[in-house]
């Protein structure tokens, strides 16, 4: 806990780029992929309200049979009911990566409230830790090695190389 306040608190703006960097490069193409996908949906939607009006107007004036019409518009009211809850899950989705920002920031503003931190106390660690995930034991060297991840809260699982390279003044 004390290696990730001070690499935190000392390298702030590395720790961010750094975090961004894990974050921007996957999540700026998702998050543009998923923002074209809300788009077609949408347009999509809209296509089929018009496809409906036209179809109900050819069934009034006799251009299609009551069947056909009936066909018709259970295949386009399935088709916008699945669009809309991709609208939902896409809008979502969005929400999320936008949100990680903004969460980056926040455990900064976390970790700067300990940075005088003597004594790990309950409090902190409900405050800035979301879990902790103790593996099985090692004896395959000779030696019992047993891994223990600690996720923290905002930021999930900070890498041990991440922190290493903020220590020895990298960037990841």
């Amino acid at each position: 806990m004390r290696l990730v306040i001070a690499c935190v608190s000392t390298h702030e703006e590395r720790f961010r780029k750094a975090m961004g960097v894990k974050q921007k490069a996957e999540a700026k193409k998702e998050l543009a992929a998923k923002r074209r996908q809300l788009t077609q949906a949408e347009r999509r939607i809209e296509e089929l309200d018009r496809l409906f009006k036209s179809i109900y107007e050819d069934n009034a004036n006799g251009k299609i049979s009551d069947s056909r019409f009936q066909m018709l518009s259970d295949d386009y009211e399935q088709e916008q009911e699945e669009l809309r809850e991709k609208l939902l899950q896409l809008n979502e989705e969005i929400l999320q990566q936008e949100e990680q920002a903004e969460n980056i920031d926040r455990f900064i503003c976390k970790v700067r409230k300990y940075l005088d931190l003597d004594e790990l106390m309950p409090a902190v660690l409900n405050d800035m830790v979301k879990a902790v995930y103790v593996h099985t034991p090692d004896k395959s060297n000779g030696h019992r090695e047993q891994q223990i991840d600690i996720s923290y809260d905002l930021v999930g699982i900070l890498p041990a190389s991440l922190l290493g390279n903020l220590s020895n003044g990298e960037t990841a």
